[in-house]
Parts: structure tokens; sequence; C-alpha cells
């Protein structure tokens, strides 16, 4: 397997306890591991997710499906599978226009700059699987990938973008010469490419047209042509991001909360804090000192869509975070049903350790209008704030009505979350609360309630 990002040393030291090998590592893990260099193409990639909160796995199933239950036991992961695997080959059937029905009932877009007639059959390739309720992308294309090389109809020669220019040439080169009639069908080189000579990857591509022919031959709606790749994703909260601190200590200094850091883009920063070898609780002092002026809040759904809102810390009110944030007038608030009028704003209380953040809406003049309690992972302080929702929401409106929200989302996908997360509504605060510029305090009774 493969392992790149800012979880590569922790991953990498569970990988090999596990008894997975590595290929293609990096310099600095060949240092740390002593490794002996293996270049061979993985049948598992693992690398970082956009949210630098966890790992996205693509490769052969049973090699995803092995990692991921002994990252599940051993770091809590949140994990979510995707539904339909990357580049799989199928026949669809246009459902209606812009959709195509994949096996297993599965529908898919398709992009606009492809013209997909309602009720028409043809051939498709996966580009992007779906992942929770996140929508999946094919295109009437046939894309066969191999360990070095992939074969497609686009008509273009591309490269993976961890070929360096010099590798590039000698590639280039290959595919004006040997590989002249398949880059003018479509060409892409795999980043396993840089390492294998011309012989074995003219040998590939030679196996892949073959298959390529066999597949044009189409057949009936619902056939799969050619199987794909496994998709999976795993988020790591806070406690997770500690158990994969405690696997990366054993290799290399780490200071608690380093990978928690390592999402603050820190650079060589955290590189020095983990050398000095300061005290334990530099994490808080380092995330409370991130935490002022503008901040990003990551809001990241399990099946990993990332919402991100923009905000000024106002204030650190004993372990509870403000902050303020301009609404943008023309929508609603979320489970209120309010129109967001010019000058709305909302403040958002972020506790150190707690499983919940609180959004609270004002008028231009200051009048709150209503509560929104989020209930998720532990948040991450920082210049960004970051949490895993957990589905599940309370809501408290302009008349003290108190109503929780998205349960039958939770119930859906209830199965990606840990055990300890499962039930997050008993994480929500016991009595009302509100956030106001001072903190968290208790939320006035509601309208018509006995004295």
């Amino acid at each position: 397997m493969r392992i790149r990002g800012i979880f590569a040393t922790a991953l990498t030291k569970l990988a090999l306890d596990w008894g997975f090998k590595i290929v293609q590592p990096t310099a600095q893990v060949l240092s740390r591991f002593g490794l002996e260099p293996d270049y061979s193409p993985p049948d598992l990639t693992v690398k970082d997710h956009e949210s630098k909160s966890g790992v996205v796995l693509v490769g052969e199933c049973g090699a995803v499906e092995l990692f991921l239950e002994r990252l599940r036991e051993r770091a809590d992961a949140i994990v979510t599978r995707a539904a339909a695997r990357y580049h799989e080959v199928f026949v669809g059937s246009a459902v209606r226009e812009g959709r195509v029905e994949a096996p297993d009932k599965i529908t898919l877009r398709v992009p606009g700059n492809y013209v997909v007639q309602p009720g028409s059959v043809g051939i498709f390739t996966v580009v992007k699987p779906p992942v929770g309720p996140l929508e999946g992308v094919a295109v009437p294309e046939i894309i066969v990938e191999g360990n070095l090389v992939e074969l497609n109809t686009t008509g273009r020669v591309t490269f993976s973008a961890h070929i360096p220019e010099h590798e590039r040439l000698r590639l280039r080169i290959l595919a004006g010469t040997r590989l002249r009639n398949y880059a003018n069908m479509g060409l892409h080189f795999k980043s396993s490419a840089r390492y294998a000579d011309d012989e074995s990857i003219a040998r590939e591509a030679e196996q892949l047209y073959q298959e390529m022919l066999r597949i044009s031959q189409g057949g009936p709606p619902g056939t799969v042509l050619r199987h794909g790749k496994c998709v999976a994703l795993a988020l790591f909260d806070k406690y997770s991001k500690e158990r994969l601190d405690e696997a990366r200590a054993a290799v290399v200094v780490t200071i608690r909360g380093h990978h928690a850091l390592r999402a603050q883009e820190l650079g060589e920063c955290l590189d020095i804090l983990d050398h000095a070898a300061v005290s334990t609780d530099i994490y808080d002092r380092v995330a409370e000192y991130l935490a002022r002026g503008d901040v990003t809040i990551y809001h990241i759904k399990p099946w990993g869509e990332v919402i991100k809102m923009g905000g000024r810390a106002i204030k650190r009110a004993g372990d509870v975070l403000v902050v303020r944030r301009a609404l943008k007038p023309g929508g609603t608030l979320d489970g209120l049903g309010i129109k967001i009028e010019r000058g709305f704003y909302a403040l958002t209380c972020i506790p150190k350790n707690a499983n919940y953040i609180v959004h609270s809406y004002y008028t231009a003049e200051g009048k709150n209008v209503g509560t929104y309690v989020n209930l998720n992972t532990t948040p991450e302080w920082g210049r960004y704030i970051i949490y895993i929702d957990l589905l599940a929401d309370k809501v408290y409106g302009e008349s003290g009505a108190e109503m929780v929200l998205d349960t039958q989302e939770l119930s859906k996908h209830v199965d990606v979350l840990p055990e300890r997360l499962r039930d997050p509504l008993r994480f929500a605060p016991l009595r009302r609360v509100l956030c106001t510029e001072n903190g968290l305090v208790e939320a006035p009774p509601a309208q018509g309630a006995g004295g």
C-alpha cells in the first residue's frame, strides 16, 4: 500500500504492525522506518481528505476493507464507503436528461458537456463515486485503468500530478513513439509510471487496449463491463487524532495534539514544537493563540462534505470561544424558517470540551430570533475551527419552542459512526442556551411558560 499526507508516519506505523507492505514510500518514511525501497504499484492508496481531518482510501476492495477494519479498531474513525466503484465501466440507461442509472439502481449525474437523451442506452464510466448522500458522476466514455497507465476515449495525453517534469519528458517521447496509437485515442500516465521501464508500460497499454475492444461490444443495461476500485473515507475527530498521535509517538517525538495542529497548516513550526519536546499542554496554548481574529469554521459531514463558515473570534469566555458571523440576506435560517434580512448576524459559541456548538441569530438591531444547537464531535480550536457533524440537531424558535431536527438523516447514516457517537442527542445541553457576546448563557423561559 502507498500512504501520503499528514497522517503518513502514524498510519505507516500501524500498517506495518498490521502486516501491510509499504510501497513507493517518501524519503522521510524510508528514513524513519529503515525500509528497503520498493516502487511496485500499490493495491491501496491512502491520502489526505481535503479537510486534513481524515483520509481517502482507493484500491482493491479486499485491501480497502482490511485496512478500514483495523483503522476503526485502532482509531475509532468515522467510516463511509462509496456506493459505486471508481472507474467501473457499465452499460447504463439514461433515466432523464443528465442522469443515468448504474447497476444496483444507483442514479449518477452526467456532466452537462455530454448530451444524453432520456431512454438512450450506452457505455459509461464512474469518475466520481457517490458517497453518503453526495451525488456520483459518470461519463459516456470508456476508461480502463491499469497499474501504470489508463486508456480512455478523450483523445488527450495527460499525466498524474505526482510525476515530476523531468520524468514527463521521457513519457511524452514514449507516448509519441511506441504508444502513439493509444495516445491518439486517450492516454493517462499514472504516478507509478515514473518508476516503470518503457517495455512494462507498453506491455500494459496493449493489454488494456485489448480489454477496451472487448468492453466496447457493450451488453444489456445494468451490465458491469469492468469492475473498478473501491473507495472509502475515514474521518478522524479529536479523539481519533489522539490515538494517531500515540502511534506516531512510537516512531518519532510527537507532542499531544500533533495531528490536530497539522490541520492548522503550521508547517515547519509544528516540527520545531515536536523536536523541542515541549510540555504536554502546548496544544491547548497554540490552539487558543490561533483562534483569534478571523477564523473559518469547518463543518464536516460524515461523508466528507465540508461546509466553510467565515467569522471573527470576538471573545474567549472561559472554555467557550465566541465567533461573530455576518449572514447573507435573502435565504432562510435553518430549522427556523425565518427570512434573513439585511444586517442579520450570528453569534456562534464553541465550547472547547463539549460535543456541540451553539448558533444564536440576531437582527440588525440585536434582537435574538432563534438558536440552533449543532451536535458534533469535540471542536478543535485554531484559525480553523474543525468538527464533524453528528447529523441530529436542536433548534429553539423565537417563542422558545424546541424542536429536534434531522433524526431521519441520522438513522439513515448512523452506521458510519463509531458506537461512542451514535446517540448524539445525549450530548445536547440539558437546558436551553443562548450564545451572546459574553459567551453561553441560559436562555429566557419560553413564552407562555408557567412561573
